[in-house]
């Protein structure tokens, strides 16, 4: 998901050749951060048959991933303003990495809670400066292709973090992979720290009277609402979906994986075409289409089995990504000239709370007490519950 950056001054800027490897060495970066969040999903199986959870215990792991990670995102600004992006980007992934050490000798719920919590707090300091960074790098007429290349990051993750998560298990265990990925993320940043050309530049923490303007508009909490079930449709559903594969339906875990992974590679191009799409027929528009769509391709997650869940788990994800190019133009519009990024600094940590956190525990809590399948059944019907009511309420706007 990419966050729009804020003007900046004019000034001369390198070609955007020159700026390419401190572009892929950030991606990078991200990718790293993003992966040590989403790792949990393909390993949640095997924990949890080795700790014992149930499956609203193994939702919760995101719900604390979520919560530190909305702290941190909010706070980030005070942060850099004492250090400066480049700095901040080095203490991130090197306190990710020290959490991942610590969460690979967790033998206890609240102490892997805990470390969870930090892992979130350290990982959520990287955004604002890794985007912060990017624009300082490159000229604005060349921001697009830097984020661009910025988003290769996660969407890679998204990919790997199944087979990274299934040759853990097989060479090591799911704990010393957890240690060996924790050295490795501490030693990219340390090397970021000297050859990475982060921003010199410090943040600004948040203004406080242009965010309480938005805390009171409807608008802004109708956007949260379709943002937040948006990240449910992809990381949501992403976090809980292997445990889906191997206890609901009975796959290998390393087939789950595989099945995961190629979900995910066949929804990497799609935000392409969507936000082509988004530019024809309406940026609202195309949301809350694409959230209904999500929301009924969610539903026959826990229906059914065989090839046509085989079909639905690649075709949900493609559909799933097809809503943020819209949103975050439709989000970066809100309010006066300059607003945007105010309000998606605001609107992003509440929604990926709420869709990366709370929902993919209450699919787990639900699954304890029906059964998994209910659990995404009841998610996908918060999908279309959304689109429906978002599409109700813009329809009045634009009708007064």
């Amino acid at each position: 998901m990419v966050v729009l950056p804020a003007e900046c001054p004019e000034r001369s800027f390198p070609p955007f050749q020159q700026a390419l490897f401190s572009l892929i060495f950030l991606a990078a970066i991200f990718f790293l951060n993003f992966l040590s969040r989403i790792i949990f999903s393909p390993l949640l199986p095997r924990i949890e048959h080795e700790l014992g959870f149930g499956h609203a215990v193994s939702g919760s792991f995101f719900l604390f991933i979520s919560s530190g990670y909305f702290i941190a995102l909010l706070f980030s600004g005070h942060v850099s303003s004492r250090l400066n992006h480049k700095w901040t980007i080095v203490l991130s992934t090197v306190a990710t990495g020290f959490v991942l050490i610590v969460l690979g000798n967790c033998q206890s719920l609240d102490s892997l809670r805990l470390a969870l919590l930090a892992l979130g707090l350290a990982t959520g300091l990287y955004l604002p400066s890794g985007l912060a960074s990017i624009t300082s790098l490159i000229a604005p007429s060349f921001w697009g292709r830097g984020l661009a290349v910025h988003e290769l990051g996660p969407n890679i993750g998204f990919v790997l973090a199944p087979l990274i998560a299934g040759a853990m298990v097989h060479l090591v265990s799911w704990r010393q992979g957890l240690q060996v990925m924790g050295a490795f993320i501490i030693l990219m940043g340390m090397l970021f720290s000297y050859v990475g050309r982060g921003s010199q530049e410090k943040g600004q923490p948040p203004q406080i009277k242009v965010l309480k303007k938005f805390l009171f508009q409807p608008r802004f909490w109708l956007f949260v609402l379709l943002f937040s079930l948006a990240i449910c449709s992809t990381i949501g559903v992403y976090a809980m979906l292997p445990l889906l594969l191997v206890a609901g339906q009975g796959l290998e875990s390393e087939t789950a994986n595989q099945l995961l992974s190629v979900s995910r590679l066949c929804a990497l191009l799609m935000p392409v075409p969507a936000g082509w799409l988004g530019d024809k027929f309406g940026n609202t528009s195309m949301m809350v289409g694409i959230l209904f769509g999500a929301g009924l391709l969610t539903i026959p997650l826990g229906l059914f089995s065989g090839g046509f869940l085989l079909a639905v788990v690649i075709l949900q994800p493609m559909i799933a990504v097809c809503f943020f190019p819209s949103g975050f133009a439709a989000l970066s519009g809100m309010g006066e000239k300059g607003d945007g990024t105010a309000v998606i600094s605001l609107c992003i940590p509440l929604a990926f709370f709420v869709g990366g956190g709370v929902m993919p525990t209450m699919i787990g809590f639900v699954g304890d007490e029906i059964g998994l399948g209910a659990g995404f059944i009841l998610a996908g019907c918060a999908m279309l519950a959304a689109a429906v009511i978002s599409a109700l309420i813009l329809r009045k706007e634009h009708v007064s």
